[in-house]
């Protein structure tokens, strides 16, 4: 099965749908992102803002020989494909922070220095660079940045003093000069302590989200393996019927891929006499799941015998959104009934076989004998003496209906020995190639796979089983054929015998009723066979199992152990 997952409004994983959600970024990853967004909205800042401010001529014209905004846009544009470059090459991000940094202090110091000084309306940008540093370099980040920052203020402050700038600055009085440094220093640093505290903050609302989200996925990758573990099959639909979740042992049931009938109609797997119930019956007030049982057809052109149990499948506020539908195979189970009834009723015939056979047999001996006699003393004309012989035919039948009735009667009462079952088999098949059914037409094909195969078994019975699906298989190939009669050594040392005939094949109703008594599907015939050949096989701790399909011939395979423990079943196909 998949390891394969999707939610349906909070209810079950989808199996065999779609890939699970991908593992969160490592921290280098999310570095890594930080500082491209930290690239472009500078970038964007710049252009935009500082532009602007030049159109209302708060930047100054020149610097030096260049225009002033023309300096800071080919700067801008440098440093940022300088640092776009190292992104892409992911070329030591913390590295990369620290360069981008000392980059932004220099242009801010640069702007502030030609607009104004100590009074440019950009004195601002250096809490910018502060709290971007917090964030991205932490505790260290905004110690050293709030440091520089008031360092290079400082500086600037001074040179005003002194009328070094571009711009001049004017003067201050001592005690004025002192409180601004003091309250901008107060101020960096403020900052920088209220970037660390939200930079610690966010990093612990990470970790408690990653943690958290590590583990949903958990519990996900957990509730995925229950429903892919369960033997039985799970499919769950909407209300529409649409299937959304369809496990591996629903895949293997009726041998259809799960990404084949997702979102498709889920009477493609349980019928629409199943689905008909389900929209017509009121799941929600009856507290027992609905069952169903039926047959289904497999892709592969196998039957298999499904039970059906469904539920309704609830959200949050215990409203339906869906169906859950889990089923079985009950093939083998249903199969062990339909033996267990043949077995029963084999056994309630045999009970009474030996009666019946007391009661016809004596009396139908003193008749046969009367008639040998009568017809040994008189003068019979044709006509009586056809009569005659008639009753002697008849009485020849009955007789032979009595033997196999006693035999069907008296399985389990053979002493066994070990038997060679290719010596046995090729001696019964030399007998049956003399016998009076055949025709020009049929041909019989001995197939021996192993030389030798040893089996604790009754030799009279197994000839009994040999002779009897022999002739089964020659008399269902009236116009000729070829029987294949085949023996190999089981994997566990036991024996397998196959009879292979080109002959008519049977309907599902001749193979439903083939091993009950009475049933006989040739003229003549007892319907006595194919039961006393499940008698022996049954008794002998083997199973039998056949295919057939109409026009195509029959395969019967019988197995026989070869420590006669085998658990016994009857397989039909």
């Amino acid at each position: 099965m998949h390891d394969k997952s999707k939610t349906f409004a909070g209810a079950l994983p989808l199996q065999a749908a779609r890939p699970a959600a991908a593992h969160s970024s490592s921290p280098d990853d999310e570095l890594h992102r930080q500082i491209l967004w930290l690239i472009s909205g500078r970038a964007v800042f710049i252009f935009l803002g500082l532009n602007l401010a030049g159109a209302v001529d708060v930047l100054p014209l020149r610097i030096g020989l260049f225009p002033f905004a023309s300096f800071l846009n080919v700067l801008t544009i440098t440093l940022s494909g300088t640092y776009l470059l190292l992104w892409r090459n992911r070329y030591n991000l913390s590295f990369q922070i620290y360069l981008q940094f000392a980059g932004d202090l220099i242009l801010t110091t640069i702007l502030v220095a030609h607009t104004r000084g100590i009074e440019s309306p950009f004195v601002s940008f250096y809490l910018l660079i502060i709290i971007y540093s917090s964030l991205t370099l932490g505790r260290i980040g905004a110690i050293l940045s709030s440091a520089l920052c008031a360092i290079l203020y400082s500086g600037l402050m001074t040179a005003s003093q002194f009328g070094m700038l571009p711009t001049g600055g004017r003067r201050m009085e001592l005690e004025a000069l002192t409180f601004r440094l003091s309250l901008h220093t107060l101020g960096f640093f403020s900052v920088a302590f209220l970037g660390t505290y939200l930079s610690m903050r966010l990093h612990a609302v990470q970790e408690e989200l990653e943690e958290k989200i590590g583990s949903v996925r958990h519990l996900q990758r957990l509730n995925e393996r229950i429903v892919s573990s369960i033997r039985s099959g799970l499919i769950t639909t909407d209300l529409r019927g649409s299937i959304t979740v369809f496990n591996s042992a629903a895949e293997e049931i009726t041998e259809k891929r799960g990404p084949d009938v997702l979102d498709g109609p889920v009477q493609s797997i349980v019928g629409d006499e199943l689905w008909s119930r389900i929209r017509t019956a009121d799941l929600m007030k009856d507290s027992r799941p609905l069952r169903h049982e039926s047959w289904v057809n497999t892709p592969g052109g196998c039957k298999r015998f499904l039970g059906f149990s469904v539920s309704p499948l609830l959200d949050q506020g215990g409203q339906s959104m869906g169906y859950i539908i889990s089923f079985q195979d009950l093939t083998e189970i249903k199969r062990l009934e339909e033996e267990i009834r043949l077995r029963e009723k084999m056994a309630a015939i045999g009970r009474v076989a030996a009666g019946i056979a007391h009661e016809i047999r004596n009396p139908l001996t003193s008749i046969r004998g009367s008639a040998e006699v009568l017809r040994s003393r008189l003068s019979l004309q044709d006509r009586d003496a056809r009569l005659m012989d008639i009753m002697l035919r008849e009485s020849d039948r009955l007789n032979k209906f009595v033997e196999d009735f006693l035999s069907f009667a008296k399985q389990g009462k053979h002493v066994r020995q070990a038997v060679e079952v290719v010596s046995l088999l090729k001696e019964t098949n030399t007998l049956l190639e003399h016998n009076p059914i055949l025709r020009d037409g049929h041909k019989i094909v001995l197939r021996i796979e192993t030389p030798q195969v040893m089996v604790p078994a009754n030799p009279d019975q197994l000839k009994q089983v040999f002779w009897n699906l022999w002739q089964n298989a020659i008399r269902a190939m009236p116009d000729g054929g070829t029987l294949t009669i085949s023996v190999r050594k089981a994997e566990d040392g036991g024996a397998q015998i196959l009879f292979q005939d080109t002959g008519v094949g049977m309907t599902q109703e001749e193979k439903a009723n083939l091993f009950q008594p009475f049933q006989s599907g040739f003229s003549g015939g007892t319907g006595l066979g194919l039961s006393i050949v499940f008698q022996i096989v049954d008794d002998h701790k083997g199973n039998i199992s056949y295919e057939s399909e109409k026009g195509r011939g029959t395969t019967v395979t019988v197995y026989l152990p070869s420590d006669g423990a085998t658990v016994k079943t009857l397989s039909v196909y």
